[in-house]
């Protein structure tokens, strides 16, 4: 089991999620989003050492944008909400299921906190490699896990004590559970 810790806005809560076990470190890079990452201190996380691979969150971002974020952040991943990239060196994590997809990305509502369908994940799962976010807590990450059989849990503001800023019990909280379910 894989876990992304999204809505990362600082070095401090970087070094954490490296210091829980997260796999992924997730940065907003939509200027719409209350977890936004400006470009400066985007650069400034690059920086930071972890072993955590870096995941660009955009929502309807030009290639050209994207490709500059790649750069900047050192990111290995991209995920994408209404936006197409394809680049060789940078795993592509769609929100849109699709046949040539490897892995796709089911968020009841992105940034909103909520729940999705289960059972429709759960289907999901079996056809590709699953990233399942919405609604994620301490709480119910491990009926989720249990319930979907994701290959990966997403979680933003389950693990936060306030918008980008993470709670370390509830960080260490989450990744525990995820992976021991």
């Amino acid at each position: 089991m894989k876990v992304k810790i999204c809505g990362v806005t600082n070095a401090d809560d970087l070094r954490l999620l490296d210091a829980a076990g997260a796999d992924f470190a997730g940065f907003v890079l939509w200027p719409g989003s209350k977890r936004f990452v400006p470009p400066g201190r985007l650069a400034e996380l690059a920086a930071v050492p972890v072993r955590l691979r870096r995941v660009g969150v955009f929502v309807g971002a030009d290639p050209r944008a994207i490709a500059a974020a790649i750069r900047l952040g050192r990111l290995d991943v991209v995920q994408l909400y209404r936006c197409a990239f394809r680049r060789a060196g940078v795993e592509v994590w769609q929100a849109t299921p699709g046949p040539a997809r490897r892995t796709v990305v089911l968020d009841a509502a992105p940034g909103q906190g909520r729940v999705g369908d289960w059972a429709h994940a759960a289907r999901l799962a079996r056809r590709a490699r699953l990233v399942l976010a919405g609604g994620l807590t301490p709480e119910n990450v491990a009926a989720a896990v249990r319930a979907v059989r994701p290959w990966c849990v997403d979680v933003a503001g389950g693990t936060e004590a306030a918008p980008g800023l993470k709670d370390p019990t509830k960080v260490h909280d989450f990744i525990r559970k995820a992976k021991e379910a």
